[in-house]
């Protein structure tokens, strides 16, 4: 059986060869190679790893026949050119398939639009800066800061739910320089007298706002204003009734800032509302202690400055003390 085990063509020639040596009666003979062949090729495939594979030589003798049939099916003279045939045809075949197994290329009609418009458009911001909403070079040609504020005044004179305002550089470099120290602060907003408490989110006749900063990018600034009882409740998915943006495009050749809000509608806000928010707002970020040269102006900017403090620290933060300064007439 060791003699077996090798492998198919070696058990092949020793059955020739006991056949031939041996005087077995003929029928006898072939049961037995019959039998034995039978067996080869289970043998063969459990030793699979260690077996020689078989010889082409024994293929081509085997199918012979049918290989001979195919050459003058093909109309060939040799073996080879019908293994040339067949790897031509059995290449052309794995293109095919692999072919119809890749996705389409076409996009559909409203994809490949949309492509297209991406392809010879530039990439959009998702930020809106100055040129949103005007022309930077047109409007830098005036020489008058006041011809300047009118253009900008009559661009949002058209939606009654639009604010805008223009501020010295000195004003908003102030009131950016406290925003980045204290992005996260409160104002008061009257309400009357008919308000409830909800949460401290009221306190008497008036309403928390919740004010937050931040600076996407150079020349722009954003300040979100959003109820207090509004962020409590979605924390940071709360909506902002008034998002006020500050474009400093023009800081450096005409000295202003040119600001514009918008007030959603159906939030409970209107826009004088949101006016007093902005100018509230302006009274505890456009304040310097030490620059301050009067007394009262100095103690005054100090009060707002650790009411500031107080509330970015969390601790011993007195609303009282905020609608105080918030109603005193400066």
């Amino acid at each position: 059986m060791g003699t077996v085990a090798h492998s198919r063509v070696a058990l092949r020639a020793h059955m020739i060869t006991l056949k031939n040596s041996l005087p077995i009666r003929r029928s006898f003979t072939c049961a037995c190679v019959k039998r034995c062949v039978r067996f080869a090729p289970r043998m063969v495939s459990n030793y699979s790893t260690v077996t020689p594979p078989m010889l082409p030589s024994d293929i081509v003798e085997r199918y012979r026949d049918k290989l001979e049939k195919l050459m003058r099916e093909k109309h060939v003279a040799t073996l080879d050119e019908l293994k040339q045939q067949y790897k031509q045809d059995i290449a052309r075949r794995q293109t095919e398939q692999t072919v119809a197994q890749l996705p389409s290329t076409k996009p559909r009609d409203s994809i490949s639009h949309v492509a297209e418009n991406i392809s010879k458009t530039p990439r959009e911001k998702a930020i809106k800066t100055l040129s949103s909403y005007v022309d930077i070079e047109k409007l830098a040609k005036h020489q008058d800061v006041r011809e300047i504020e009118l253009i900008w005044r009559a661009r949002h004179s058209h939606d009654p739910f639009s604010l805008c305002a223009i501020l010295d550089v000195e004003t908003f470099q102030q009131m950016k320089k406290n925003a980045q120290t204290y992005p996260m602060f409160v104002l008061p907003l009257p309400r009357g007298d008919g308000a409830v408490a909800v949460n401290e989110t009221t306190v008497g006749g008036t309403e928390m706002q919740f004010v937050q900063w931040s600076f996407p990018e150079k020349d722009t600034t954003h300040c979100l204003l959003t109820s207090l009882l509004e962020y409590k409740t979605h924390g940071e998915f709360a909506r902002p009734h008034t998002t006020l943006i500050f474009h400093a495009e023009l800081s450096q050749s005409r000295g202003v800032v040119l600001l514009n809000g918008i007030v959603e509608k159906d939030m409970g806000i209107s826009p004088s509302d949101a006016q007093l928010l902005v100018l509230t707002l302006q009274k505890f970020y456009n304040l310097d202690p030490q620059s301050t040269v009067q007394r009262y102006g100095r103690e005054k900017a100090l009060r707002r400055r650790m009411l500031l403090e107080l509330f970015k620290s969390g601790t011993g933060f007195d609303v009282k003390d905020l609608i105080r300064e918030a109603e005193m007439v400066d």
